[in-house]
């Protein structure tokens, strides 16, 4: 692994990118990293209801893209740490040096194959944080976490194993990229994507748990969600999102709603009334 490794033709760690804009239709969508790079104006962005002049975003790192498998992310994610790991490989010794590094890159990079989490009928320890509402069961929904170097935590989620969403949750904190309060991050990220976004209210009776901001692009719809020290950063396939009514077709059941067999029982049980006997009890009473 180590002569593999200096093999390469990369000597430093590669930055991942948090803000990286597409220079054309044509490129591939790479957004959702930590750093950013210069984008040309989208002449060929048809006519939708994304804001006029609004830039075609792409994910990061390089090669990310919707519609991805989690193995080849995970593959992809594979030569990054290789990257990553090699300034650590030059400095180490050969032995016990090298080896804990072989072991720790190969637990890096089955991070992700192993955090795959399928929502089928049975519900999941994930109903229970902040990312309740960003899937749903039984529709062939699944998801895979990862932790990048910059300290963010990323969440993909599939439909079939296609990759259609890439959740970010990063901590606000005096000196980081997006600073320490969730409007300012908005307006870091306004300045980023070349707009104010929308701003939605939270909605708990639509599935809404956090207020959110939201910016629309020709291909992308844009989250920021406010949860406190958190601001996580959504980057949703626009087509896949719009059309979620008709993916998400099974929904949830409510446990706490009458069994319909014993709400039909307790109907026959009740007794209609009888017009004639309400008539002889008021002569009775006069």
């Amino acid at each position: 692994m180590r002569l593999k490794l200096w093999a390469a033709f990369a000597a430093s760690s590669i930055a991942l990118s948090a803000f990286v804009a597409a220079p054309s239709a044509h490129a591939e969508k790479r957004f959702g990293g930590d750093s950013e790079k210069d984008e040309k104006k989208d002449k060929k962005a048809p006519a939708e209801k994304a804001k006029p002049g609004a830039k075609r975003f792409a994910l990061s790192p390089e090669g990310l893209k919707f519609g991805a498998g989690m193995e080849s992310i995970a593959r992809l994610y594979d030569k990054i740490f290789d990257e990553e790991y090699l300034p650590l490989y030059k400095k180490a010794a050969p032995g016990p040096e090298t080896e804990a590094l072989d072991a720790e890159l190969k637990q890096r990079k089955a991070e992700v194959r192993r955090s795959k989490l399928d929502f089928g009928d049975t519900p999941t320890g994930v109903d229970q944080t902040a990312l309740k509402g960003e899937y749903s069961y039984a529709n062939g929904e699944s998801m895979g976490r990862l932790t990048l170097r910059s300290g963010t935590e990323r969440y993909f989620f599939f439909f079939g194993d296609k990759l259609w969403k890439v959740y970010d949750e990063h901590k606000l904190k005096k000196g980081s990229p997006l600073g320490e309060t969730y409007e300012g991050a908005v307006k870091v990220l306004a300045t980023k994507f070349g707009s104010a976004p929308k701003k939605a209210p939270a909605s708990p009776e639509k599935g809404q748990s956090f207020d959110e901001s939201v910016w629309t692009t020709p291909d992308m719809i844009i989250r920021a969600i406010d949860r406190g020290n958190v601001i996580a950063v959504v980057y949703a396939d626009r087509e896949t999102q719009e059309d979620l009514p008709k993916r998400r077709r099974n929904k949830p059941k409510n446990d706490s709603a009458m069994d319909p067999d014993v709400a039909n029982a307790l109907k026959k049980s009740e007794a209609a009334p009888d017009p004639k006997k309400d008539e002889k009890s008021k002569k009775a009473k006069k």
